[in-house]
């Protein structure tokens, strides 16, 4: 158990002391890496589906596998970019594309899923079932991240009595027995003015 706490604390620590170029220098070797994926899975589906000859069920889930993989590295590339200054010195690497548990891992995740996906599908059209891996996998995140604990969280516990605190009823109390005081010091004042007479 303290053995991963402290490989916790070191790798919190590492990433802090990660710099801006070093943040650069990941993202750009990432999109490399993704962009030289998608390329390959693409042109080498067209090319042996053009050859081995395709039908609309080829096209129809080809186009949403092509076109899904490019939004999301289209959507990476846009977050990973830098900002420069004015002067032309580096002031942002961008967003860290290589940080674990962000939206970009299940992206790459994503990615990578289409494109082994689109490569198998060439061997099989039954290969194409395995991309229902991704829709699952999200249900059952929703499930375990938002839906479940949302649903079987323990109630709230109310306080017996009343749904008042105490304090605030303390003070409201005390506020009217000071006004009664008041009210009560100004009907003696009448009184004994009254008696005078």
């Amino acid at each position: 158990h303290y053995f991963i706490q402290s490989n916790l604390r070191i790798r919190m620590v590492k990433e802090k002391a990660k710099g801006e170029k070093d943040i650069l220098a990941g993202n750009v070797a990432t999109l490399n890496f993704y962009k030289n994926m998608i390329t390959v899975t693409l042109i080498l589906y067209a090319v042996v589906r053009w050859s081995l000859g395709f039908s609309w069920l080829h096209i129809l889930l080809a186009l949403p596998c092509a076109l899904g993989v490019s939004i999301m590295y289209r959507w990476m590339w846009s977050a990973g970019q830098p900002s420069y200054s004015a002067s032309g010195g580096l002031v942002s690497g961008g967003t860290d594309l290589n940080l674990e548990g962000g939206v970009t891992d299940y992206f790459k995740d994503i990615i990578i899923v289409t494109c082994v996906v689109m490569v198998l599908s060439l061997i099989s059209d039954y290969f194409w079932y395995c991309w229902l891996v991704i829709p699952i996998f999200a249900l059952v995140k929703l499930w375990t991240s938002v839906i479940s604990p949302w649903i079987f969280a323990p109630a709230p516990e109310m306080p017996e009595g009343p749904a008042q605190p105490e304090g605030p009823r303390k003070g409201m109390r005390q506020t009217k027995q000071k006004k009664q005081g008041n009210s009560g010091n100004s009907m003696n004042n009448n009184m004994s003015a009254f008696n005078l007479r």
